[in-house]
């Protein structure tokens, strides 16, 4: 075909348009990125006073030796040994003030900004992964716990790392180096985080059903050895870790209300339990606003249920790897050995943010473009509107006496 004869048909653009398309969406997350990162420091930078759970904790970290845990830590408080070691070498080196204090959790809260656009990027398309970003990015809890003198945003990005180093086990054939990997991560994690039991049993679980499913023994065993170190390193982390909780503590009666009932055969006991599953979306996802607040708990559990089915046939394994900590934080409640609740759960906010996301693909694919655009607008606005107006200091939200996004009990 000479030249002049290619000139009658038309040129084909498609693959300038998705080349423009990714870098459009590759800018975006970027950009989610950045601001995410900013509204973390914005509120990091306004240096609120300490809560009075936040003033009891910055006591155990000031005076005495960083490696001495002889004693129960002070004012009814528990926190991992991985978290309290660096705060007390910061303190230490720079003083007690809210900055040097809350640093560690901004750092994390930052850094799990990062590892959550790899997650949404291995599991959604680009689209979807947008969505996510803006709900992980905006999220009101997450900014708060980024600087807060807990765990919450430590325990969060311990998490999401994990899940990726699970992930990336599943996808590909072992290694010396990926399983070398997944044997630090998972048994150094006791020490380091109480949630990432939930997180290293659940994906461990999934991992090694996944090489025995497929007849891969070596590498089944593999796994069971490491299997048998994180367990071991646990129950040591947990003989230990309970030395530092007071035998006299109010803990478990102070959470009481967060223990799921089981088994749930009254009609008061579904009661409690769905009550406890739909306050999830309140905190710590934020999903439901002051008003109408059914009618958006009702979209948040819908695109959660489109998600969760749509996730499940394109990738069972992966979806596997995003329930199994979910289940087993949820068996644990029933035990009446872990409050599901709020700020103890958000380690959990990734899970449910890539499934909702997930969710309005489906809607997507199923009710075409406005009913997207519409779905869209009524999931994102209101964390945006919140995010954006708790950078200035106030909360839409009421204040929580079981420690969600607390507005006074500050402490001078």
């Amino acid at each position: 075909m000479s030249f002049f004869d290619s000139l009658s048909h038309p040129i084909d653009f498609s693959p300038l348009r998705r080349w423009v398309r990714y870098r459009v969406e590759e800018r975006t997350l970027e950009t989610l990125i950045w601001l995410g990162a900013l509204l973390r420091v914005w509120v990091y930078l306004d240096g609120r006073p300490y809560w009075m759970d936040e003033g009891s904790l910055s006591a155990n970290l000031r005076g005495g030796p960083i490696l001495d845990f002889s004693r129960p830590l002070a004012g009814d408080q528990l926190a991992p040994f991985g978290f309290l070691i660096p705060e007390r070498v910061l303190v230490a080196l720079f003083g007690g003030s809210v900055y040097v204090t809350r640093l560690i959790p901004l750092v994390c809260g930052i850094a799990a900004l990062g590892l959550f656009r790899c997650l949404a990027e291995r599991l959604l398309s680009r689209s979807g992964a947008i969505v996510a970003m803006i709900l992980f990015a905006f999220s009101d809890d997450l900014i708060y716990y980024s600087s807060e003198l807990k765990p919450y945003s430590w325990d969060l990005a311990i998490g999401l790392v994990v899940t990726l180093v699970s992930l990336g086990e599943l996808a590909a054939d072992s290694s010396r180096r990926r399983l070398g990997l997944l044997a630090l991560v998972a048994i150094g994690s006791p020490w380091m985080s109480f949630p990432s039991v939930f997180v290293v049993a659940g994906c461990g679980a999934v991992l090694l059903a996944h090489r025995l499913l497929a007849g891969r023994w070596r590498d089944a065993a593999r796994l069971a050895a490491i299997a048998g170190g994180w367990g071991a390193s646990a129950v040591v982390a947990y003989r230990a870790s309970s030395r530092l909780l007071n035998e006299a503590t109010s803990m478990y009666v102070f959470w009481n209300f967060a223990f799921l009932p089981f088994p749930p055969t009254t009609r008061k006991a579904l009661s409690t339990t769905s009550g406890i599953l739909l306050e999830t979306f309140v905190t710590p996802l934020n999903l439901v606003p002051p008003f109408l607040p059914y009618a958006f708990a009702v979209l948040a559990v819908a695109l959660l249920v489109f998600g969760t089915a749509a996730l499940g046939r394109r990738d069972p394994a992966a979806l596997a790897i995003l329930l199994a900590p979910l289940a087993l934080a949820l068996a644990a409640s029933a035990l009446r050995k872990y409050p599901f609740h709020g700020r103890l759960i958000v380690w959990l906010v990734p899970v449910f943010f890539v499934l909702i996301a997930e969710g309005t693909q489906a809607v997507r694919g199923r009710g075409g473009r406005r009913l997207h655009v519409a779905v869209l607008a009524l999931l994102l606005a209101y964390p945006c509107c919140d995010a954006v107006y708790e950078s200035t200091g106030r909360r839409m939200r009421d204040f929580n006496i079981h420690g969600d996004l607390r507005k006074n009990q500050f402490m001078e």
